[in-house]
């Protein structure tokens, strides 16, 4: 297949390659802590070296973290939902969906997912991983309120978000979450959060696929700071990668401090940091 360019997407369109990567770099370890043999194939059909989007320690072992917790989530909301819709929130050329249902689990068979992001993206999705039955792709930007009109109301919904929320404002990110609030009957919401400190650092890591270093993401001290932007919204937990149980398949010294994180509220929010809510 010839490699496709990707020279027409934005800078925050091509943040996508940031995940890509870190799943790239998993994937080729001995001992990968999420194992997503997909993102290479993925990798391959671009025109991009890879190469250039150099991540700094631990992101790696961060992105596979993350992406595993939320798949749990994912999974754990299906099987108490029969007919239920997973929302990929800017999903760019995330893989969840063959990760989860390759294991050709019947829970899935009556599952619908919804893949949301960019027209941009979504066309370069799409001649990468032509949907299968029952995935959808939504080519339309989150700040457009129509992007829910193709995704059923009345169903049991599970909205997940790598990364996307923290790259709108707080009025951004208002304006999303009551749409899926006012849109979705009832369901779960859950994505990776940031700390206001590691939002004000999130150009320097960004910067390599050509966001401003000065970019400032959206970041929250604490869970119930969603709630206060819809109050539609109920929290139930917070989760961190230095509880997860991929930490144990960590090197020495990472296992270490995680172990101490765990047990240490501010800095663990500080690592992977995922939180859920219902509606």
């Amino acid at each position: 297949m010839k490699s496709l360019t990707i020279d027409h997407l934005t800078p925050l369109q091509k943040t996508l390659l940031i995940t890509l990567n870190g799943r790239v770099v998993d994937g080729a370890r001995s001992r990968p802590l999420l194992g997503d043999t997909k993102a290479a194939e993925l990798a391959g059909g671009i025109d991009y070296d890879l190469g250039t989007v150099k991540l700094t320690s631990g992101v790696p072992e961060a992105v596979a973290i993350r992406s595993a917790m939320l798949d749990r989530a994912v999974e754990s909301f299906v099987r108490g939902h029969s007919g239920a819709v997973v929302v990929e929130l800017g999903c760019g050329l995330e893989t969840r969906r063959s990760r989860l249902t390759s294991r050709d689990d019947p829970i899935w068979r009556d599952v619908d997912w919804y893949d949301v992001d960019f027209p941009e993206v979504i066309e370069l999705r799409d001649a990468l991983m032509p949907p299968p039955d029952r995935a959808h792709s939504v080519g339309v930007s989150l700040l457009d309120p129509s992007w829910t009109e193709t995704i059923p109301a009345d169903r049991p919904a599970v909205i997940v978000a790598d990364g996307v929320l923290g790259f709108l404002s707080e009025e951004e990110n208002r304006q999303v979450l009551g749409r899926i609030t006012d849109h979705f009957a009832e369901g779960l919401l859950v994505f990776n959060a940031y700390t206001k400190f590691t939002a004000r650092m999130n150009g320097r890591f960004t910067k390599v696929v050509g966001m401003p270093e000065d970019f400032r993401g959206f970041g929250i001290a604490d869970p119930k700071e969603i709630v206060a932007l819809n109050p539609a919204l109920t929290f139930i937990d917070e989760q961190f990668g230095d509880a997860a149980p991929e930490r144990d398949r960590l090197n020495l010294a990472y296992r270490l401090l995680a172990r101490v994180f765990a047990k240490w509220r501010g800095q663990a929010r500080r690592g992977v940091w995922i939180v859920r809510y219902r509606f």
